[in-house]
Order: structure tokens, then sequence, then C-alpha cells
């Protein structure tokens, strides 16, 4: 028998990031209103949409520079504020 729901999220999960978040989620209540979706398919959608809304983590750098590079950027410091 053909799942009608599990189409539907998938084509839902498929468009999310290349749908208008706006998009996705009116459509997905329209078929939550008729009864085909639930709200555990609405949590996972919006749960899709967040992930790809999360700013990026951009890592720390830890290590320090090598000592000709930091004395380098001092010198050059010290001319530009010497003018």
């Amino acid at each position: 028998m053909f799942d009608y729901r599990g189409f539907l999220m998938q084509g839902f999960k498929n468009a999310v990031g290349k749908m208008a978040d706006y998009k996705v989620i009116f459509n997905a209540n329209g078929y939550y209103e008729k009864g085909v979706l639930t709200e555990e398919d609405l949590a996972e959608l919006q749960g899709l949409i967040d992930e790809k809304n999360a700013p990026a983590v951009v890592p720390e750098i830890t290590e320090e520079l090598p000592e000709e590079v930091t004395e380098a950027a001092e010198a050059a410091e010290d001319t530009e504020g010497g003018e």
C-alpha cells in the first residue's frame, strides 16, 4: 500500500534548504490540518530547518604564531604608529 504520509515527508525533507522555510512550514501545516501529518512530523521538519539555519561553528585558534611573525607584526605596527 502507498505510504502517502511518508511520501510527503520525504518531499518536505528534500525541500528544506532548497525552498524558503516559510513555504515548507506553510505547506506542511496544510497537510497537518488535513490529518495527514502529525505534530511529530512537524517537529521533525522544524528540527531540520533549525539545523540548516544554525550558525556555523568557527574553531578557536589556539596555536601561537612563530616568534619571527610576531616580531614582524610588531615592527609593522611601530612603523605605522610613528608616522
